[in-house]
C-alpha cells in the first residue's frame, strides 16, 4: 500500500463532547454537545486554542458551518432546531447570534458558496424544516433572504448542492432513498435507494460530480442524475458502509468503522488504510481534520514526489502522473527539470509494463509523451533494425524476457501500434524538425522502420510512403526488405525516389527481359517507357542508353519514350534524332514526322533535318529501283509512285517540300547530290529558292510535264509577275541545261516548240507583255497560227473600252442630277427681317442663328434643337 496521507492527533481526551467541526484557513471551530463553542488557530504545526465560548447555545451544536463569499464571515449554528447567524469579522464572535424564524426546527442544512454571475446570487443555504426545504440566497451583506418553500413528501436526512456556479439542483438522503432536486421547477427525481445503511451519505466531488453511497458503494452521478461514464470508473468500492466522505484530489476518502480508508477513483484496491478510533466528523478547506467525539486528527498529504516513486514501483503509472503534475502546479513560472525527468521516468515504465502486457497501442501512446529514442522503441520488435543498431539498444530485463515470448500475432498487433507511433513521430519531426537534433538521422530509422511495417502488414501502403517527396528510406536497408518480400515494383519506386535512376532502369531491363514470357507487372517495356518518360533533358544520358534495347525490340512502342506530352518540346531534340538514326533510320523518320505534324515543332534544324534523313533513305532504296529498272526494261514510275518504300519516301519527301515554311534550299540542295535523278524534288527547291529558270528549265524539258510548269507558274506569279513570259521563252528560246549540272543522267538538249509557245500565248496571254512576246515570235511565223491569240487580245481590248465609255456615261448622268437638284433647292429662299419673330418664343429673332420650317414658319435655332427634342418635327 501507499501512504498517501499521515494522521496527526491533534486533541485527545477532551473534557467535553464533540458533535460538529468546520474549518476555514486558519481556523477550526470545533461545537460540543455542551453548548460550548471551541476555536482553535494554527500557526505553521501548532494549534492554539484562541477562544472559547461557553453557552454559546443553550444546547448541543449540531451543525457548523462557515460563509465567506461577499467578505461576509458569518458561522452558521444549528442548536437542536435553532438556525442562528454571527458576525466572526472582528476576530471575536457575536453573541447572541441572528435567529432565523423560518427556519425554526431545522434538522439540517446545505450551503453552496460561489462567485456571483450577472444577477445570480453569490451564496446558496438550504434548510430542512421537517418535509420542508426553505432556500435562502445571500444577495448583499447582512442576513440570508428566504427566496423559496419547497415541500417533498418525506424529511430530508441529508443534503448537498451541486454545481460550482449558482446551483439549481439539490441532492437529498431521504429515509431509504437518493433523489434530485430541481429547485427552479421543483421537479423532484428519485435516484436510489440508500441500501442497508441508515443514514444518507453525500459529497460534491468535482462540478459536474457528486457521490452518494449505498451500502459498501460510493456511486458517482452525473448532473443528470446518472452514474458517470467516463475513463474512471462510476462506481468505488469500500470496505465497509461509508458514515462520511472527504476528498484530497486526487484521492478520496470514507469514514468506515475502524477508520478512513483512501482510494482513488481510477483504482479497485486501496490506496490506503488509516485507524483511528470511532470518528464520525470531518470537515476540509486548505486542511482535513477528522474528529471522533474525544480526539481530533488532521491529515496530511505526504510528499508528491515520494508519492510518486513509490507509485512507479508499484506500478500504479495513472496515479502517479496525476500526482507528479500536482507537484507542479502553482509553480507556472518556474522550470522544475526534475518534473519533466519523473513524467518521462514514469512514461517510460508505463510504457515498458504495457509492452509486457501486451497492451501495444497504450504503450505507444506512452512511448510518445515520454520522448525515448526512437531506435529503442522500434528495437522492441524482432528484425527491424538492423542488426548493428539492435545491438546497441538496451532494454530492462523483464522487456528482454517478455520479447522471447512475442508470437506472431503479438508483433502483428504490436507493428500495427508501432505504425501509428512511428506516424505521429514523423508528423511531430517536419513540425519542429529545427529543434531537433539529428533529425535527418531520425527520420532515416522512422522512414525505413515504416517501409518494414507496411510490408508486414499493409503492403499497399508501401508505394506511398516510397513516393512522399519528403521519405528518408534508407537505401540499402529498403532495398534489402523489399527484395526479401519480392516487392519488384516497389523497388523501382525506391530507386526513382532516391534519384538512383541507373539502377532502376537496369533493374526494369533484367525484370522485362526475364519476366518477358511470363504474366507481371513488370514484363515488357512499358514500365521502363513509362519511367524514361518521367526523366528531364538533364537525364538525357541514360534516355538514350535505356531506350536502346526498347528501339531494338519494341519499334511499335518506342517514340512514346520521346514523344510524352511533358517532355516532347524539353528534350534535345536534334540529338534524339542522332540516336534514334544511329539504331533506327526509319523511327528517327517516324519521330521527325510526328514533330512537324503532331507537336507542331517548325524548327529549321527540325525541318532540315526531316528533309535530309528522307533524302538519305531514298538515295538507299534508290540503287534496287534503279536495278529493277534496268532489269525489266520499263520506264521509271512517277514520283511517289514507285513500288516497295520508295514510293512512299518520295512522296513524303515531295509532301514535306511543298508545305515546310522554314528549311534552307540551299542546304537541301547540296545534301541532295545529283546521284539519284530526283527532279521533281529539285523543281520544288528552286522555286522555294526563288530561281525560277531552273524550275521551269526542269519541268519543262527534263520532267517534261507543261501543267506542272504552268502550276508552278501560278503559284510564284505574285512573287514574280514575269514568271508566265519566262515559261514562254522556254518553249521559244530554249537555253542549255549546263546550269541544272545533271550531265550524269544523259539529258536531251532542249529544242524550241512554238506551238506550245503560242498555246501558252493564248490561254495566259493576260499575264504576259504582249509587245515582247509578239517580239519573240519569229518572222515567218503565219498569221494563222497567233490569230487566236491577237483575237483574244483584240476582244479584251475592245470590251475594255467599251466598260470605260460605260462608266464615263453613268459617271456624266449622275454629275448632272445632281446639280439639277442643287438648282431646285437653291430656288426656294425666304427672306428674313430683323423685326421677324420666332414661332417658339415669339421673341425677335434679331441676329441670332434662325432656321425655317416647310411651311415657312421661322424659328431660332436654339429653340427648334429643343422643340425637336419634345416633338420630334424635322426642320
Amino acid at each position: 500500500m501507499l501512504d498517501a496521507f499521515t494522521s496527526k492527533e491533534l486533541l485527545s481526551n477532551i473534557p467535553v463532547q464533540i458533535e460538529s467541526i468546520c474549518t476555514h484557513e486558519d481556523k477550526l471551530f470545533v461545537g460540543t454537545k455542551q453548548g460550548t463553542l471551541l476555536v482553535y488557530k494554527f500557526e505553521e504545526d501548532k494549534i492554539d486554542l484562541s477562544l472559547t465560548l461557553k453557552g454559546f447555545a443553550k444546547r448541543s451544536i449540531n451543525q457548523l458551518a462557515l460563509v465567506t463569499v461577499l467578505d461576509l464571515n458569518q458561522l452558521i449554528c444549528l442548536s437542536e432546531g435553532v438556525l442562528t447567524v454571527h458576525n466572526t469579522q472582528q476576530q471575536t464572535i457575536q453573541l447572541p447570534g441572528e435567529q432565523l424564524s423560518k427556519a425554526r426546527g431545522a434538522a439540517i442544512f446545505a450551503i453552496h458558496q460561489s462567485r456571483a454571475i450577472d444577477e445570480q446570487p453569490s451564496g446558496q443555504m438550504a434548510v430542512a424544516v421537517k418535509r420542508k426545504i426553505i432556500l435562502y440566497h445571500w444577495l448583499k451583506k447582512g442576513l440570508p433572504q428566504v427566496v423559496k418553500e419547497i415541500t417533498l413528501y418525506d424529511v430530508p436526512k441529508a443534503m448537498v448542492f451541486h454545481g460550482e456556479s449558482y446551483s439549481d439542483q439539490l441532492y437529498i438522503g431521504l429515509k431509504g432513498k437518493y433523489c434530485q432536486l430541481q429547485l427552479s421547477s421543483e421537479n423532484v427525481k428519485e435516484l436510489l435507494c440508500t441500501g442497508k445503511q441508515l443514514e444518507a451519505t453525500m459529497l460534491w466531488v468535482d462540478k459536474n460530480t457528486v457521490a452518494i453511497c449505498k451500502d459498501e458503494w460510493s456511486i458517482l452521478l452525473g448532473e443528470d442524475g446518472k452514474p458517470c461514464q467516463d475513463e474512471y470508473k462510476s462506481n468505488i468500492k469500500w470496505c465497509d458502509c461509508p458514515t462520511g466522505l472527504l476528498q484530497c484530489k486526487p484521492y478520496i476518502g470514507a469514514v468506515i468503522g475502524k477508520g478512513l480508508e483512501i482510494k482513488t477513483k481510477q483504482l479497485v484496491e486501496p490506496i490506503q488504510v488509516i485507524e483511528l478510533p470511532k470518528v464520525r466528523f470531518v470537515a476540509q478547506d486548505k486542511r482535513i481534520f477528522v474528529a471522533s467525539t474525544t480526539h481530533l486528527w488532521e491529515l496530511k498529504l505526504n510528499d508528491l514526489v515520494y508519492q510518486v516513486d513509490k507509485l512507479i514501483s508499484l506500478k500504479q503509472f495513472d496515479l502517479a502522473e496525476t500526482l507528479n503534475k500536482m507537484s507542479n502546479e502553482g509553480n507556472a513560472d518556474i522550470i522544475d527539470h526534475n518534473f519533466a525527468a519523473r513524467q518521462r521516468k514514469i512514461n517510460t515504465q508505463a510504457a515498458y509494463h504495457e509492452f509486457i502486457q501486451r497492451q501495444y497501442d497504450k504503450s505507444m501512446g506512452r512511448f510518445q509523451k515520454s520522448n525515448v529514442d526512437v531506435a529503442n522503441v522500434i528495437g522492441l520488435f524482432p528484425d527491424l533494425l538492423s542488426k548493428k543498431m539492435q545491438e546497441r539498444q538496451e532494454y530492462p530485463p523483464e522487456i528482454v524476457e517478455a520479447r522471447k515470448y512475442l508470437t506472431t500475432k503479438d508483433v502483428e498487433s504490436g507493428i500495427e501500434a508501432l505504425e501509428k507511433y512511428l506516424v505521429a513521430k514523423r508528423f511531430d519531426l517536419n513540425k519542429y524538425e529545427d529543434e531537433v537534433e539529428n533529425s535527418k538521422h531520425i527520420r532515416i530509422i522512422i522512414d525505413t522502420t515504416l517501409l518494414k511495417c507496411y510490408l508486414q502488414n499493409k503492403p499497399k501502403m508501401v508505394a506511398s510512403l516510397l513516393r512522399l517527396k519528403d521519405n528518408e528510406c534508407h537505401i540499402t536497408e529498403s532495398e534489402k526488405a523489399l527484395k526479401k518480400a519480392r516487392r519488384l515494383n516497389d523497388i523501382i519506386i525506391l530507386y526513382k525516389s532516391k534519384g538512383h535512376h541507373e539502377k532502376a532502369l537496369t533493374a526494369l531491363k533484367q525484370y522485362a527481359n526475364m519476366l518477358s514470357t511470363q504474366k507481371h507487372e513488370l514484363g515488357g517495356p512499358d514500365h521502363t517507357i513509362k519511367y524514361l518518360q518521367d526523366l528531364g533533358p538533364s537525364d538525357i544520358h541514360l534516355i538514350k542508353e535505356f531506350s536502346r534495347w526498347v528501339i531494338e525490340k519494341h519499334p511499335d512502342k518506342c517514340l512514346d519514350i520521346f514523344l510524352d506530352p511533358n517532355t516532347v518540346h524539353s528534350l534535345p531534340q536534334l540529338e534524339v534524332v542522332e540516336h534514334l538514326k544511329s539504331i533506327n533510320p526509319d523511327i528517327a523518320l517516324q519521330y521527325l514526322e510526328r514533330l512537324v505534324d503532331i507537336w507542331n515543332v517548325n524548327t529549321e534544324d527540325i525541318e532540315n533535318s526531316l528533309i535530309i534523313l528522307l533524302i538519305e533513305r531514298i538515295s538507299e532504296e534508290w540503287p534496287a529501283y534503279q536495278g529493277i529498272l534496268v532489269s525489266h526494261g520499263v520506264e521509271p514510275s512517277l514520283p511517289g509512285c514507285e513500288p516497295g518504300k520508295l514510293g512512299g519516301l518520295r512522296e513524303s519527301l515531295i509532301h514535306f517540300l511543298e508545305r515546310l515554311q522554314n528549311y534552307s534550299p540551299s542546304l537541301v540542295i547540296r545534301h541532295l547530290g545529283y546521284e539519284v535523278p530526283l527532279y521533281q524534288e529539285l523543281a520544288v527547291l528552286y522555286g522555294r529558292q526563288r530561281d525560277y529558270e531552273k524550275a521551269l528549265a526542269l519541268y519543262c524539258h527534263v520532267i517534261k510535264d507543261r501543267q506542272k510548269a504552268e502550276d508552278f507558274c501560278h503559284k510564284y506569279f505574285h512573287l514574280d509577275n514575269q514568271i508566265y513570259y519566262k515559261l514562254l521563252l522556254m518553249f521559244q528560246c530554249p537555253s542549255s541545261l549546263e546550269a541544272l549540272r545533271l550531265d550524269k543522267f544523259q539529258l536531251e538538249e532542249p529544242k524550241a516548240d512554238m506551238d506550245t509557245a503560242i498555246n501558252i500565248l493564248i490561254k495566259h496571254y493576260q499575264y504576259i507583255d504582249v509587245k515582247e512576246a509578239l517580239r519573240l515570235l519569229p518572222a515567218h511565223t503565219k498569221l494563222q497560227d497567233v490569230e487566236e491569240f491577237l483575237c483574244a487580245i483584240l476582244r479584251d481590248r475592245t470590251r475594255d473600252k467599251h466598260q470605260n465609255q460605260l462608266l464615263r456615261s453613268l459617271n456624266l448622268s449622275d454629275n448632272l442630277r445632281v446639280k439639277a437638284e442643287k438648282l431646285a433647292v437653291q430656288k426656294d429662299k425666304l427672306i428674313i427681317r430683323g423685326m421677324d419673330s420666332c414661332c417658339v418664343c415669339n421673341k425677335r429673332v434679331g441676329e441670332c442663328a434662325v432656321a425655317f420650317y416647310p411651311d415657312r414658319r421661322i424659328v431660332h435655332y436654339g429653340c427648334m434643337a429643343r422643340e425637336d427634342k419634345q416633338s420630334n418635327n424635322i426642320p
